[in-house]
């Protein structure tokens, strides 16, 4: 008999948006690593049991020393769902669930996977290049896990888009994106001068960059991420099984390649004006119809 509790999970990650997915995963993982951190506690530390614990967690970290990464390439997206203190990833996946939700509003829920993923990647690569400055050689043998680098290109990629939009934060009041954003590198440079969590630090900074490329880009039209995407499609693909329909489709007319251009152009300026009234006014300035174009042209995505 199947477990409720798991087929509720699995129904969740299914049908659920990706920033629930990527909670999900995120919880899951820090559960599994938290109970054999118990049972290696109550078998008082077994020998057995710590060389388990110790070979899951080099198999999942990111090292940062590139001699080590070339036999764990896997570990530079692996790293980025892996957290061990209860803290860290309830900070985490709170900003994911804030910062998530307002960039999915305004450009698509099919963003933020792969740019949670970009975010993930640029951050290692960036630790990599970093350490190799004098300064920062000693951490050369350091791993890095956490999913801050992926979360923090979500709060740029968001406030780069709507730099105007506002948080009401508790005991501050309403607070612009921008400014949050600018606080969090801030902090990320202050605690990197402080040499405090190095290569955590320096994987934020990596997500940053990430997140306003991002967006840059896909003000131009390009999409980053479009690959990514499209091998998770595939590969969501080789789970499903089941006949194929036999309901009957209505085609309709193809357009022409002229009217299919003219339409997006259309649209992508309609686009362009609504995000820009949004950035000088903020979203409340909008009329019911500019919402209704937002929401439709997130939900093509």
């Amino acid at each position: 008999m199947a477990n409720p509790i798991v087929e509720d999970i699995k129904a969740k990650i299914r049908s659920g948006n990706p920033v629930t997915r990527l909670i999900i995963i995120n919880v899951a993982v820090f559960l599994v690593i938290s109970i054999l951190r118990i049972l290696l506690l109550l078998s008082g530390n077994s020998l057995s049991l710590t060389a388990l614990f110790d070979a899951i967690m080099n198999n999942v970290s990111f090292p940062v020393d590139p001699a080590r990464l070339i036999f764990k390439p896997w570990t530079i997206i692996s790293y980025m769902f892996v957290h061990e203190a209860p803290f860290h990833l309830l900070w985490n996946m709170v900003s994911l669930y804030w910062f998530g939700q307002i960039l999915s509003d305004y450009t698509s829920q099919k963003k933020i996977i792969p740019l949670y993923i970009l975010g993930g990647i640029a951050g290692a690569l960036l630790t990599i290049l970093i350490v190799y400055v004098p300064a920062f050689h000693q951490y050369i043998n350091a791993s890095v896990i956490g999913a801050s680098g992926s979360i923090t290109a979500i709060i740029i990629a968001a406030a780069t888009l709507i730099p105007n939009y506002r948080l009401n934060l508790l005991f501050v009041g309403p607070v612009k994106l921008v400014y949050i954003a600018l606080f969090v590198v801030f902090i990320d440079i202050l605690s990197l001068a402080s040499y405090d969590n190095v290569g955590g630090n320096l994987a934020h900074l990596g997500g940053a960059l990430m997140g306003y490329i991002y967006i840059v880009q896909y003000k131009k039209g390009r999409d980053l991420g479009a690959w990514i995407a499209r091998f998770l499609s595939w590969a969501g693909g080789l789970f499903k099984s089941g006949p194929k329909s036999k309901m009957n489709v209505a085609y309709k007319r193809a357009v022409s390649d002229d009217e299919y251009n003219y339409s997006k152009k259309v649209t992508q300026e309609q686009i362009d004006r609504i995000l820009d009234k949004i950035s000088k006014s903020g979203y409340e300035s909008l009329t019911k119809t500019e919402k209704d174009i937002l929401f439709k042209a997130s939900n093509k995505k």
